[in-house]
C-alpha cells in the first residue's frame, strides 16, 4: 500500500475527486507537515475495531496480572478493600 500525499490546498480544490478515487489512505500535508490522513470509511471502522480489541486484550492482561499477584489474598479481604476504595472515592468527589 503506497501512501499518496496531497496538500491541504489540493484537498480544498478537489475533495470530491479525492473521495471518488480513494482506494488507499491519502496523507494530507499542511505547510510541509503531515496534517491528516483520509481513509475509506470501511477501513476506518476496521481500524477502530482493531483498536478496541487491542485495548480489551491489554485490559484482560492487566486483570490477569493483578489476579496472579493477589492470588494468596482471601476474596473477603479483597472485597472489603474494594468497598473501602469505592467509599473513599465517592466521598472525595
Amino acid at each position: 500500500m503506497d501512501l499518496q500525499t496531497v496538500t491541504s490546498t489540493d484537498v480544498q480544490r478537489g475533495f470530491a475527486k479525492i473521495l471518488n478515487n480513494l482506494t488507499d489512505p491519502i496523507l494530507v500535508m499542511r505547510d510541509s507537515r503531515p496534517a491528516a490522513v483520509v481513509v475509506d470509511y470501511k477501513e476506518y471502522l476496521r481500524m477502530k475495531g482493531t483498536q478496541r480489541k487491542e485495548k480489551a486484550a491489554a485490559f484482560e492482561k492487566m486483570l490477569d496480572e493483578i489476579h496472579a499477584k493477589n492470588a494468596h489474598i482471601p476474596a473477603a479481604e479483597v472485597n472489603r478493600d474494594v468497598a473501602a476504595a469505592i467509599k473513599y472515592v465517592r466521598s472525595h468527589r
